[in-house]
């Protein structure tokens, strides 16, 4: 999806890109903390620069940018600035690195659009990812927590 094709925060359904598993935390979260988020874009592409070794033609080379590009589960627009989001039903630490090779990729795919942070939106994560993920900048939603935009 472009970030052009953001869906309201109405919007309730299934998002596309997102596991049905994920899509436990996050129709909690749309439902409730997240309706601070006017708009949502999903499945939103970030490029990864790479080139297809060899290939000129521009089709190809379009079509071998899609398939490789990462694909964040849903980016919020609130006040001019961009949040990413990254939704698990249970939250390992890879979902830290994910969010933050996102957060890079996005300055790349997107330099002129703002980004005002990045969340993690879960039915379950230990304490020590938690705070992992605190100390890497990356906020943290449980469901059925109080949360402050």
């Amino acid at each position: 999806m472009e970030l052009s094709q953001a869906l309201p925060n109405t919007h309730t359904r299934q998002p596309p890109g997102m596991t049905w598993d994920d899509y436990q935390a996050w129709q909690h979260w749309i439902k409730g903390p997240g309706q601070a988020w006017p708009q949502y874009a999903y499945d939103v592409e970030l490029f990864t620069q790479g080139l297809l070794p060899g290939e000129t033609d521009p089709a190809m080379l379009k079509l071998w940018a899609r398939n490789t590009a990462k694909r964040i589960d849903a980016v919020g627009l609130r006040a001019g600035a961009f949040t990413l989001f990254e939704a698990r039903r249970f939250t390992g630490w890879s979902a830290i690195a994910q969010l933050k090779g996102y957060e890079m990729l996005w300055r790349f795919s997107f330099p002129a659009l703002p980004l005002a942070g990045l969340i993690i939106v879960t039915e379950r994560i230990e304490d020590t990812i938690r705070a992992s993920a605190a100390t890497q900048g990356v906020r943290t939603w449980v469901v059925g927590e109080d949360f402050t935009p």
